[in-house]
């Protein structure tokens, strides 16, 4: 069975939504809502955890206030993710691979008013722990606006500062709807999360199989084994990866099963890689999309991988993608972002006078209107599905005493696609930067090697010219 609301989308323009997960208990209440190694809940069974969390919430939280999410993807993440949804909250999950020091700043950038966490934090921050095992009072369910902020997840610009995207109820709707639309929705679908939940890839899963009334199964932790096993046991039929997840399932024995889409993000899968897998018959759509996006806004259907070999696809519907004359991928739609979170000036330099959200990305469309991304966003280094951004591991290599110039670009490598590598003016020693930079980064953002330099190349007004750096690898 497919959600009313879901139909009622596909025919005339949202006005009214109600929490999902509400929507959800009373239209499926025995069906099988999420499945884990050691739970298997029904959407009735999911919805009072959520109600019952949100309960003990009520007491400290007001509509509107912001909460962090910060821990690994398990049953209890989804719980809150339906809980916060149910008292109007904005989530703001945190990336678990952050240092202390990365996570705190984002806790002050975002004004959390809660964090939900299963560690141990700054000492200086009161905590208390909640249970969602007793019965509490029913909460006033009431009919949603669709500007409210869903959620705010942290995304970086040039300039190396955080900025908290902020995505409406309705964003992650129409992210959805438009999805189905494209590539379909059956009631036999089951959902595998193998990304974290605190990125786009797995948080929009989340949201889908609620708006469908299908099954989520959470495996934290990916490993090929692991996901083989729930693909063959669980009759699994979507599945998100990024090109280096899909290389070890296929590495070891992926076959297409009950596969219908495999989605990658993180740029075009390499061809050896989608050829195997095309060999086997599995149905491999290649995305382009982003934070600010909400997800996904072109697809490549697996009949058009090899005759459009490095495109992105076409535009989901309604989504519009045009390309400028200095070829920037622009892209209007229900999907984009409301904005940047307390920052109006970056959020109005974000979008064109009509409308259209400017994603710094270059690109161009063939005469059949598919996409192809030409550069990611300015230098952006992209390395195993996690996004780099130079600008951010530059500055915190500058904060080192004894570090005078720093520059950085991504690499080529086989097997996450790019790593980062740094440039330097500095005569501290090897050992002790790399020291310095684990407290400071996660080890994903830490330079895989470091090029001493005694001046490093900048343009007349003292630009650094980090193509200049790439070139020379």
């Amino acid at each position: 069975m497919t959600l009313n609301l879901f139909r009622i989308f596909i025919k005339k323009e949202v006005t009214i939504l109600y929490p999902w997960i509400y929507t959800r208990a009373k239209e499926q209440p025995d069906d099988i809502a999420l499945i884990t190694e050691t739970e298997r809940w029904t959407w009735s069974e999911l919805y009072a955890r959520a109600h019952r969390l949100a309960s003990t919430w009520a007491t400290i939280v007001t509509r509107g206030d912001r909460i962090a999410l910060y821990g690994p993807s398990s049953a209890q993440y989804i719980v809150a993710l339906h809980a916060a949804q149910l008292l109007e909250l904005t989530v703001v999950p945190i990336n678990t691979r952050l240092t202390q020091t990365e996570v705190l700043r984002q806790f002050k950038q975002a004004d959390v008013r809660l964090v939900v966490t299963d560690r141990i934090l700054d000492t200086a921050i009161p905590c208390r722990a909640f249970s969602y095992e007793k019965e509490v009072p029913d909460l006033l369910i009431r009919h949603m606006p669709k500007q409210y902020v869903q959620s705010m997840l942290f995304t970086s610009g040039t300039t190396g500062h955080p900025k908290a995207v902020e995505q409406t109820m309705l964003n992650h709707f129409s992210s959805a709807t438009n999805a189905a639309r494209h590539i379909g929705s059956l009631p036999e679908d089951r959902f595998l999360i193998v990304t974290p939940l605190f990125h786009m890839s797995g948080l929009a899963i989340v949201y889908r199989a609620v708006i469908y009334g299908v099954p989520i199964i959470l495996e934290p932790h990916f490993s090929p084994e692991c996901a083989l096993h729930w693909i063959t046991t669980e009759k699994i039929t979507h599945v998100s990866l990024v090109s280096v997840m899909l290389d070890r399932l296929l590495d070891a024995g992926l076959r297409r099963h009950a596969l219908r889409v495999v989605l990658t993000g993180g740029g075009p899968v390499p061809l050896p890689i989608l050829t195997r897998a095309l060999d086997r018959n599995i149905p491999v759509m290649q995305t382009y999309g982003m934070t600010e996006t909400a997800s996904q806004i072109a697809t490549l259907l697996p009949e058009d991988a090899l005759r459009k070999i490095g495109s992105a696809g076409q535009a989901i519907y309604p989504t519009q993608i045009r390309i400028t004359r200095h070829q920037e991928i622009e892209v209007k739609g229900p999907t984009i972002m409301k904005g940047y979170f307390h920052d109006e000036e970056k959020t109005a330099d974000a979008f064109t006078a009509d409308g259209f959200f400017k994603t710094g990305d270059l690109g161009r469309l063939d005469a059949d209107g598919y996409l192809y991304v030409l550069d990611r966003r300015s230098d952006l280094i992209i390395s195993g599905g996690e996004n780099i951004y130079p600008a951010e591991v530059e500055s915190a290599l500058l904060s080192i005493d004894g570090i005078q110039e720093a520059g950085v670009v991504g690499r080529f490598d086989a097997k996450w696609g790019q790593v980062p590598v740094a440039f330097i003016v500095s005569s501290l020693d090897e050992a002790i930067i790399r020291t310095e930079i684990s407290q400071l980064l996660a080890k994903y953002k830490c330079p895989v090697d470091y090029i001493y330099h005694s001046v490093l190349p900048r343009n007349a007004n003292g630009k650094l010219l980090r193509k200049q750096l790439k070139e020379s690898l």
